[in-house]
């Protein structure tokens, strides 16, 4: 490797060193809050280390990394909503006992395998990214030993993730057999030069099964609802931003060079399931009392959303992907990052009644999420409505007039539910519990306030730096 390598590797190695260091740091001696500060100072190094790769890009590591403006702007939105995370998951940990420093350990590892996800140009990657992912995930979700729910959420996620993992192995399988190729690029010529061949629409299919049960659409949606509720608060936030966010990175990676919006076949598979997703996951969120239940449900939804931008094929498509995605995770960010701080040792306030009376409580962590909630149904002056318009915009320019209509539908669904949750929040409660906003949750949510306002009311700041990645 030369030094060039090494100097566009370098977020990947800072990620990478912070959990070797950790380790030995608690070696010698546990203490929660110094890992705690450490892990944020590393976040801010990783962040930092995208400057100096700018200059070089796009870079190639032959055969299996590529950075490029797709990868700077993904890897700048993991370490970003990591950091946040970060700080929610102190918050969460801190009225928990036990040994704790581990969270962080595994916490940066999950982002490593997201990181080489975004960087992914070969299947070798794309698969150690995933399985290093998956595999912190197993340990996060069940950190909590001692929630019997948590144990039995681990345990489901190990199994359904082994199961994506078989399929998507034997789908590479088949590929490499058809092509004789395993990097992205030989895939796409030898698909474009000798067509879609039997092998290889099964190698493709079964792919999409993979990543359908990675990103939970429909029909691979059955884990999700289980192990949002299951899981720690912080880490449900994970797998909803940044798990699925990685993930969905490559396969935008993949299916843009495969130049998969021109073949049939693939356009109906996607369309059928994006709009079974949307459908699926809109209309079960409505009996939903459990309020992770009901984010689990409306993330299959968005899921199916994003399906729209993947068959555009075009770099408009990709630049609403991005800028939905972005305003997802902001938004996704402040919902769970509300059940947080709101969540007590014995369990998480993962029921709408949990939230009753809020307003009168803490009016401040209201009304952050009120506005996550409407975000996310897509109201006017909200990120999640600008995100919408985009997705729709670009549904109806590439033809697909029945993708464009189910996700307008859909959001007049969705608003049902989630107008539910902001009312049980603005009705009175007899109960005298205080929720009380300590200053770095009150940081966070300040965080979301402003993201989720400015890309609403001015989201072409964002498009324009979205646009000037894409090009270089």
């Amino acid at each position: 490797m030369t030094k060039l390598d090494f100097l566009c590797l370098l977020p990947l190695l800072v990620v990478a060193s912070a959990p070797i260091i950790m380790m030995l740091t608690i070696t010698i001696a546990r203490n929660f809050k110094v890992v705690y500060v450490f892990s944020l100072l590393m976040f801010v190094a990783a962040i930092a280390s995208l400057f100096f790769t700018v200059p070089y890009i796009p870079y190639r590591i032959e055969p299996l990394l590529i950075l490029d403006g797709f990868s700077i702007l993904f890897l700048g939105t993991v370490f970003g909503v990591s950091f946040l995370i970060t700080i929610i998951s102190y918050l969460y940990l801190k009225n928990h006992t036990g040994e704790r420093e581990e969270y962080f350990i595994i916490l940066f590892i999950a982002t490593l395998g997201a990181s080489v996800l975004v960087m992914a140009n070969h299947f070798v990657t794309f698969f150690l990214g995933l399985e290093t992912l998956s595999i912190s995930l197993y340990v996060l979700i069940a950190y909590l030993k001692y929630r019997d729910y948590s144990i039995e959420a681990g345990v489901k996620f190990l199994v359904i993730a082994s199961v994506a993992t078989a399929f998507l192995l034997f789908g590479m399988a088949l590929i490499y057999a058809a092509t004789g190729e395993m990097s992205f690029a030989g895939v796409a010529a030898a698909f474009e030069e000798g067509g879609l061949s039997p092998v290889l629409l099964a190698g493709f299919a079964m792919m999409l099964t993979g990543i359908g049960f990675k990103l939970a659409l429909v029909p691979f949606h059955m884990w999700t609802p289980d192990i949002y509720q299951g899981a720690p608060a912080p880490v449900s936030t994970f797998i909803a931003t940044v798990s699925k966010g990685a993930i969905l990175a490559v396969f935008i990676r993949f299916f843009i060079q495969i130049d998969g919006s021109q073949n049939s076949v693939l356009i109906v598979l996607i369309s059928v399931v994006a709009i079974l997703s949307m459908f699926t996951g809109n209309l079960i969120a409505l009996k939903q009392s459990n309020f992770k239940r009901l984010l689990a449900y409306s993330s299959i939804a968005h899921m199916g959303y994003l399906m729209i931008t993947l068959l555009t094929g075009t770099v408009y498509g990709v630049q609403a992907a991005i800028f939905y995605l972005i305003s997802y995770m902001v938004t996704t960010l402040g919902t769970f990052g509300t059940i947080s701080i709101l969540s007590v040792c014995e369990r998480d306030a993962e029921d709408i009644d949990d939230l009753k009376g809020l307003f009168w409580k803490n009016p401040r962590i209201a009304v952050v999420l009120s506005l996550c909630l409407l975000s996310l149904a897509g109201i006017p002056l909200t990120a999640g409505f600008i995100a919408k318009f985009y997705l729709v915009l670009e549904g109806v320019r590439a033809g697909f007039w029945i993708l464009a209509f189910s996700l307008v539908i859909n959001s007049v669904i969705s608003l049902f539910y989630y107008l539910r949750v902001i009312k049980t929040m603005f009705t009175k409660s007899d109960s005298e519990r205080y929720f009380g906003l300590p200053p770095a949750g009150g940081i966070v949510l300040a965080i979301v306030l402003i993201g989720i306002l400015f890309l609403g009311i001015l989201p072409t700041y964002l498009t324009e730096f979205i646009n000037s990645f894409l090009s270089l």
